[in-house]
């Protein structure tokens, strides 16, 4: 009996299942078929976002890349542009000094004629008053040419060392 029994209670658990098993197949199998393939299909949706997503990243990324290069091209340009700029002023700075420098020297220059050609005509009145200092030397000692010519020369050999 204790077979029958053990046989008795197989057959009510399988029965029990099967039952179970055709109540689920009818009400509840196309259910969860149906949520586990929505459930597949969103996660292949997001995925497929997650994909898209990236795609667009990278591309931003290369963008950026593009737009930092040409940034960067663009400040060494400008830097250049800036440079020659500043070698640039740095000749017309270096070109009005060199003017600026030749217009001293040629002022220079200048006031050097006029000191010396002021010098001359100094000597020059000098020379004559000199010379009607020793006209009038000559006519007061009422000397003769001897003498006369010995004071003229003395004289030119003082205004030579002068």
């Amino acid at each position: 009996m204790e077979n029958g029994k053990i046989l008795s209670e197989i057959l009510v658990q399988v029965f029990g299942f099967l039952v179970v098993f055709w109540v689920l197949k009818r009400f509840a199998w196309k259910g969860l078929l149906g949520g586990i393939d929505a459930r597949r299909k969103s996660i292949e949706e997001a995925f497929a976002r997650l994909e898209s997503e990236q795609r667009k990243v990278e591309s931003l990324e290369k963008e950026v890349r593009s737009r930092l290069e040409r940034i960067e091209q663009e400040a060494r340009a400008k830097i250049q542009e800036a440079a020659a700029q500043g070698a640039g002023l740095a000749r017309d700075i270096q070109d009005r000094a060199r003017a600026d420098a030749q217009k001293m020297v040629e002022r220079a220059q200048s006031e050097i004629e006029q000191d010396l050609a002021k010098a001359k005509i100094s000597m020059r009145n000098d020379l004559v008053t000199i010379s009607s200092l020793i006209a009038e030397r000559i006519l007061r000692e009422k000397i003769d040419e001897k003498e006369q010519g010995r004071l003229v020369d003395r004289f030119l050999s003082e205004v030579g060392k002068s």
